[in-house]
């Protein structure tokens, strides 16, 4: 089952940029990271990651989802990471406000990620919630409440829990032609039998190096932390990583 997943999952990640192209209706954009850090679990892996990101929008629904694509430039090991996120607007749905206060949308839905590595190829399926939030100052803010259940790996039978992730994106116009941006998430996984609980985050911290030639929020560089507590629900395996990153919006 886990295979056919994978399939699915990899071919979305080849014809979205596609369906954009085809879909005047369709609201989307699609961004390149490139991440370079060393020593990651197990020490002394030096890590060089491609990610390609798309997030986009037709009516009420809205879809995020990535791959990330790694290779360990020490030992020439290649491995591959996906998600996507569908999800249904109940503001959009309804044609109008549903929020509150600073909660400006709630969306139903759920996500689907899966590894592509040498032997077991996990994968998990979510359902839930998202919370978003209009505030002064973040250009984007929101809470992803889930149901997870993990799946793929023969022997175990892993129960389902929860993840809660945050996540945020703030841009800061420093002066004319420095702009930071501070973009990032956390997850937070809880116990799911075998595996104790997760807790996943990748904060950013970026230059729009562009804006120098008058071409702002196409080039970013900077850092990112990834920090990685219980890898992969191993109690006591842990990530904390800097490394450096560069973005760019396509």
């Amino acid at each position: 089952m886990h295979k056919v997943i994978q399939s699915i999952l990899l071919g979305l990640a080849v014809m979205t940029p596609i369906y954009v192209n085809a879909q005047t209706g369709y609201q989307g954009s699609i961004n390149l990271h490139l991440l370079y850090g060393e020593d990651f679990v197990p020490a002394g892996t030096d890590l060089a990651t491609l990610t390609t990101e798309h997030s986009g929008s037709f009516g009420a629904f809205e879809q995020f989802g990535f791959v990330d694509y790694f290779h360990e430039t020490n030992t020439g090991e290649t491995s591959a990471h996906t998600e996507w996120y569908p999800k249904v607007s109940l503001s959009r749905a309804n044609g109008g406000d549903v929020g509150i206060g600073p909660l400006s949308d709630i969306l139903l839905g759920g996500g689907i990620n899966a590894d592509f590595i040498e032997g077991d190829n996990p994968w998990v399926w979510l359902v839930g919630p998202t919370w978003k939030f209009t505030i002064p100052g973040f250009d984007n803010l929101q809470l992803e409440t889930y149901y997870y259940k993990q799946e793929g790996i023969e022997g175990e039978d892993f129960e389902g829990t929860y993840q809660i992730t945050p996540s945020w994106d703030i841009t800061l116009p420093v002066s004319d032609q420095w702009r930071i941006r501070l973009t990032g998430f956390t997850d937070f996984i809880g116990d799911r039998g075998p595996g104790v609980s997760q807790v996943i985050t990748q904060p950013q911290f970026l230059v729009d190096i562009s804006n120098l030639w008058d071409n702002p929020g196409s080039i970013y560089a900077g850092t990112e932390w990834h920090y990685w507590r219980n890898q992969g629900g191993v109690e006591g395996v842990t990530e904390s990583v800097p490394q450096l990153a560069l973005r760019i919006e396509l």
